[in-house]
């Protein structure tokens, strides 16, 4: 009796496998000869191959956005916000009038963050 794989089985030995591999990288014509002896065709790796090079850009493209709205939102954010507590504590302790521009900007900055940071990025066609 034959030992079978399926799919996912084959992706998660190859995985290993490169992970074991002495080499850190493989060439373009060692992936093709790999997918060749796989069953793969020619046409499908180049398929893949784009819709992984659509889906690192995409991810480095997500990245960059959420460091520029950590850096242009939420650190200012923070900040005013420290500052706006100092000064209302200074001020008038027994009034806490801070808490309200605090919770309407940080309404803001939450809905334009969730819009960020959310995990639903555009689904790659795969035809």
């Amino acid at each position: 009796m034959t030992q079978t794989y399926s799919n996912e089985e084959v992706q998660q030995i190859l995985r290993e496998a490169t992970m074991i591999q002495k080499d850190d990288y493989i060439s373009p014509e060692q992936l093709q000869e790999i997918a060749a002896e796989v069953g793969i065709s020619a046409e499908t790796l180049q398929k893949a191959e784009k819709a992984w090079l659509e889906q690192q850009k995409a991810s480095h493209k997500q990245a960059k956005k959420r460091k520029e709205f950590i850096r242009f939102h939420l650190i200012p954010y923070l900040a005013v916000s420290i500052f706006l507590v100092l000064l209302n504590l200074a001020t008038t302790p027994r009034d806490f009038w801070s808490v309200y521009p605090i919770l309407g900007w940080g309404l803001g900055v939450t809905i334009d963050g969730s819009g960020i940071c959310s995990k639903n990025n555009k689904k790659i066609d795969r035809n």
